[in-house]
């Protein structure tokens, strides 16, 4: 029964071919799923990942969100935890084994993260995702851009300035030249969008330190209040974000696994209970152990 659920669309059609109520199909299923999951059972790897996905939204109520830890080495998921907070977080890494072989701990701008991961894995270097970190200056960007053309998403040159500009042909290079030429605040924002692009490209960590405290320097100088919001958030995060460069590790992996969350998701119609969509995503995400 298990092989027919990893093999066909979804339970009820596993239900049709055995001939079997969904009571029993359920049980049996799940039964085997946790035999499964526990001989999967194993110390915590050096390299791990922490982010969070939505489980579904009830009516009329707040969205349910479950954080995923990942295996970066043996890429897969290594736990899936009910919530997002600390509280909850702290819970269920009581059952952790050997949080301190944990030496490096990958994570988006997310302040509670950061405050779990300190406390939890103790000999760990903090690394915050760099696409996160790029995407807090792209959205500011977006933010101007949409003062000036509208909140017009197939506008061309909204797509050109998200864009890192080395990888933009000239004549682009041209066109975003000709239309930042009068618009001040927008400017001084992309240039900032562009030189966190640049010092992504730097290597060596103390190389990547200098150029992001000139960042923050320019930040520092700027009349805009966006601008002057973000520079607190970087710099709460500057340890983390120049940590990307003893190692290059990023959150990517986790992204991914978030992907195929949602694709188990739709596959079963949603899920209602936390226990089954952990462990059916356990299995679908199990990796190379």
């Amino acid at each position: 029964m298990l092989w027919a659920t990893e093999n066909f669309i979804d339970l009820k059609r596993v239900q049709r071919a055995y001939r079997c109520s969904r009571g029993l199909l359920y049980k049996v299923v799940y039964e085997q799923l946790e035999r499964k999951r526990r001989t999967r059972l194993y110390d915590l790897p050096s390299v791990i990942g922490i982010d969070e996905h939505s489980l579904r939204k009830r009516k009329y109520q707040s969205v349910d969100y479950v954080t995923v830890i990942v295996d970066h080495k043996n890429k897969r998921i290594y736990e899936v935890i009910d919530g997002r907070n600390k509280a909850d977080l702290e819970d269920a890494a009581v059952a952790f084994k050997r949080p301190e072989n944990v030496k490096v701990v990958t994570l988006d701008l997310s302040n509670t993260f950061k405050s779990f991961a300190k406390d939890t894995f103790p000999n760990a270097r903090l690394v915050a995702d760099r696409f996160h970190v790029q995407r807090c200056f792209g959205k500011l960007v977006n933010r101007f851009r949409k003062r000036i053309t509208g909140d017009d998403r197939k506008n061309p040159i909204r797509r050109l300035l998200l864009r890192d500009g080395r990888k933009l042909e000239p004549y682009e290079r041209k066109v975003i030249r000709l239309f930042l030429k009068d618009k001040e605040h927008l400017r001084e924002v992309y240039s900032l969008k562009e030189r966190v692009h640049r010092r992504y490209r730097t290597r060596g960590k103390k190389r990547a330190r200098k150029a992001l405290i000139k960042i923050l320097d320019l930040m520092g100088q700027s009349k805009i209040p966006e601008v002057v919001g973000l520079r607190k958030t970087i710099l709460a995060w500057r340890n983390e974000i120049v940590e990307y460069f003893n190692g290059r590790y990023s959150n990517g992996r986790v992204e991914g696994f978030n992907r195929k969350a949602k694709l188990v998701q739709r596959r079963a119609f949603g899920f209602r209970s936390f226990k089954n969509y952990r462990l059916q995503l356990l299995n679908a995400c199990r990796g190379r152990v």
